[in-house]
């Protein structure tokens, strides 16, 4: 393992350790104590490891899709109680919870936890210096942005993938509003899904949750990061429109907003400042917006859920393409031109050098330091020639 990569997951554990040290004794959260651990790799174990108490119960993935309404809504309602008091906790700063060398908190940026695999700029952002969302989430998408003209030089679907992402650039102002985080940033459980939380009693008229567990990635985040449904109430991007258990989604949505209108009521009955029950109920565009930026492998299915929620369902089975056909011949009319051009210049590359050297995915990096060990094999007039001449009048 790289020194990089040990890094990463040394990061994770400390951080980990933190989040979970703050909650079992700052919160009524249940969750597993801490009762040893390392960041580091012990020759006698040989990887970093945290050592926890045993809790009570299953995973409630286990046995949630077998309770009635009745005993889900008793889950939910434990659920909610977890949310608010998470979302009381309130810190400065988006990022990982760790202790100073005085034993004080301190925040650093998620982007420790980043594994090097994930080399794109936008996953090495300074998370601890974005005062809200919107802020935030324009430099990942500028970033993203980036990310996509230097990656796969000459792809021929670059022009589309580029328009993509300029879209969803363009979303943030409509979906993000700064002003929620003002009063700073909850604490937000990393993972907060059924198999992270145990269950006692399942089968009985009174389950109980026993323990919230896995922090990892846990810490301070945006309002609007904090402010979703938890994942198991949520339809999955796969499913098709008739999945049988989309209709009981729905009423357990239904009965979580009602849940959580009632305990802030209880909780503080006259304040009318943001409340998450108002933020949650309006979540669907931002909880897909997050999910496509986050989970590339999910793009195709998100993507056009997303586009249907921004634009709504249209039967014109061709608007989608027409949308970007339009952005391309139009606002992006450059961006297009340059991503034709460089394909040309790759493809001419690829004649004259072989598909072995000249490979699908190189960056523009990889491939410049190609041509440029190559030059005298390449013709004047040509394309790549001509290319490269421009690229040096830019660079003087």
């Amino acid at each position: 393992m790289s020194e990089e990569h040990s890094s990463a997951i040394s990061k994770r554990i400390e951080s980990e350790v933190v989040t979970m040290k703050y909650v079992d004794t700052r919160t009524a959260i249940p969750i597993p104590h801490v009762l040893h651990y390392n960041a580091h790799a012990e020759e006698d174990v040989g990887s970093p490891y945290i050592l926890m108490s045993k809790v009570d119960g299953v995973p409630l993935s286990s046995v949630w899709d077998d309770m009635d309404d009745d005993r889900r809504l008793i889950v939910l309602r434990q659920v909610v109680d977890i949310l608010l008091e998470l979302w009381s906790h309130r810190f400065d700063k988006k990022g990982g919870l760790f202790d100073e060398t005085d034993g004080s908190l301190c925040i650093r940026s998620s982007s420790l936890f980043v594994s090097p695999d994930n080399n794109g700029t936008r996953h090495r952002l300074q998370t601890t210096s974005y005062l809200h969302a919107a802020d935030f989430w324009l430099a990942y998408a500028n970033a993203q942005l980036y990310d996509i003209d230097e990656s796969d030089f000459g792809s021929d679907i670059k022009p589309f993938t580029h328009s993509q992402a300029w879209f969803m650039r363009s979303l943030i102002p409509a979906l993000f509003d700064p002003s929620i985080d003002v009063h700073g940033f909850p604490l937000s459980p990393g993972d907060f899904h059924s198999q992270n939380i145990m269950i006692a009693d399942a089968n009985s008229s009174h389950p109980r949750i026993t323990s919230v567990i896995d922090w990892e990635f846990s810490g301070p985040d945006f309002v609007s990061s904090f402010a979703q449904y938890p994942l198991f109430i949520v339809d999955h991007p796969h499913w098709k429109n008739d999945h049988p258990l989309r209709e009981r989604n729905l009423r357990d949505q239904a009965t979580f907003d009602r849940l959580i209108r009632e305990a802030e009521r209880r909780r503080d009955p006259v304040n009318d400042n943001v409340k998450l029950s108002r933020l949650i109920s309006n979540s669907y565009g931002i909880y897909l917006f997050q999910q496509a930026m986050y989970y590339p492998g999910m793009y195709s299915s998100i993507y056009p859920l997303l586009f249907a929620h921004v634009f709504g369902d249209d039967d014109d089975d061709n608007f989608s393409t027409d949308y970007y056909w339009a952005l391309m011949e139009n606002i992006l009319k450059k961006d297009k031109q340059q991503f034709d051009r460089e394909n040309g210049v790759w493809l001419e590359a690829r004649e004259i050098l072989g598909e072995e050297a000249v490979r699908p995915h190189l960056t523009r990096t990889e491939f410049i330091d190609l041509i440029l060990k190559f030059e005298d094999r390449f013709d004047n007039g040509g394309s790549v020639s001509q290319w490269l001449t421009s690229l040096k009048q830019n660079v003087m």
